[in-house]
């Protein structure tokens, strides 16, 4: 039988988040490759200042890709744990259901809209 919160598919929602995690892993994983890669190639040290000029910016556009990356799967490594304890899709504050189509964008929210405008303005 399928957990249904407040008319919210918990089973569904939980499958959603284990997909977003192994597609964000995957993706990471294959940046994390991609850039050693690129810095084991012996072409990186050849050329002249541009071409040294457009990998330090692809670099930098890599590593704020990454980064990103590691934090969104961070999230989802939470709203697993979330999922685990029967507490995702509850809000940590007023302990209302969090919206699906919130669930759906953000995956991890913990807060309703409301309570996370509050929040945002302190």
């Amino acid at each position: 039988m399928t957990a249904v919160v407040h008319g919210v598919d918990m089973a569904a929602i939980g499958r959603m988040v284990r997909q977003r995690h192994e597609q964000t892993a995957a993706q990471l994983r294959g940046l994390r490759e991609q850039s050693a890669a690129v810095i084991a190639s012996p072409e990186r040290g050849s050329g002249d200042a541009a071409d040294a000029g457009t990998l330090a910016l692809e670099s930098a556009e890599q590593s704020l890709v990454t980064a990103a990356l590691q934090e969104q799967l961070e999230r989802l490594q939470v709203a697993l744990v979330r999922l685990e304890n029967g507490t995702l899709g509850i809000c940590e504050r007023c302990q209302e259901q969090v919206p699906l189509p919130r669930l759906e964008v953000m995956p991890w929210a913990a807060h309703c809209v409301p309570c996370q405008s509050v929040l945002d303005r302190r």
